[in-house]
């Protein structure tokens, strides 16, 4: 029960923002991440075709605590365009009154919202520049308030290769309680390799209001035409594992993945879908 205290505390102040929002996040997710499911972690590495790209997650956190993301993406003329919802529910939190008292325990609801604008282009053969707009919101018990932020990538690469480095969450100030909180403002280099088959990738984020860094290791291994084993080593205050699959059967994809993060918690599951249509 302390470590789930823990973590309603920690997470306060939309530092949600820095758990995963879909399966990718639990595989090193930024320098790897792609597509549509790329606006939440990679804006430079978001991408859309000539038709519409829709992304959907569901995570499932610790006891009741659980997210769902939305993404729609397309491309107009040479620029990639999304939208995206993030909605983190902490589900019913124990509110216990000062002792002594006869007052019964209260159960209240907690959430933090976010809308993001994305988009990206390319400003060389390699080269490419992403910006994500986002609208924040926290509500938990009496308290609400709300914020605006920017994400900023750039990548250069190939197919074989690349490298990324951007900036996320930097704006407003989040006023709960009469009192402001500082967005989980975070600075992030990775890259990847692919060697045949074998995808290596290492990302490494500086959390700005903490002065803490945290790193992941991951490799993905494709094991048919359709289907791709990954799995990562992550460093957040400890070491901890995650692992996922994914299938891309023509213009559906479909990925899950899991870890264990705290260990003292158990286990995330990540569940999610997108197609083109």
């Amino acid at each position: 029960m302390t470590a789930i205290i823990f973590f309603i505390i920690s997470t306060s102040g939309v530092n949600t923002l820095l758990l995963p929002a879909s399966p990718a996040g639990i595989t090193t997710g930024f320098s790897v991440s792609k597509d549509a499911e790329a606006i939440f972690y990679n804006p430079a590495n978001f991408d859309a075709g000539d038709n519409y790209r829709f992304w959907c997650s569901y995570n499932r956190f610790y006891v009741s605590t659980q997210s769902v993301s939305l993404a729609l993406a397309k491309r107009i003329k040479s620029v990639a365009l999304g939208i995206a919802f993030i909605n983190f529910d902490y589900g019913d939190i124990e509110w216990h009154p000062d002792y002594p008292t006869e007052d019964t325990l209260t159960y209240y609801s907690g959430n933090d919202f976010s809308i993001v604008l994305g988009g990206s282009a390319r400003i060389s053969p390699q080269g490419k520049i992403g910006l994500n707009l986002k609208y924040i919101s926290e509500n938990i018990y009496l308290y609400s308030g709300c914020a605006f932020a920017f994400d900023i990538a750039f990548s250069y690469g190939s197919s074989k290769s690349g490298i990324s480095f951007g900036a996320s969450n930097f704006g407003t100030k989040l006023t709960l309680k009469n009192e402001e909180v500082n967005l989980p403002a975070r600075i992030s280099l990775g890259g990847f390799y692919r060697l045949k088959k074998l995808i290596a990738s290492v990302d490494v984020h500086h959390l700005v209001n903490y002065g803490k860094m945290e790193f992941g290791f991951g490799l993905g291994f494709p094991i048919c035409k359709i289907a791709e084993l990954n799995g990562a080593l992550h460093y957040r205050e400890a070491l901890y594992p995650g692992f996922g699959l994914e299938l891309k059967p023509g213009k559906l994809t479909i990925k899950y993945a899991g870890s264990f993060y705290p260990k003292d918690l158990g286990m995330i599951n990540s569940m999610g879908i997108g197609f083109e249509f």
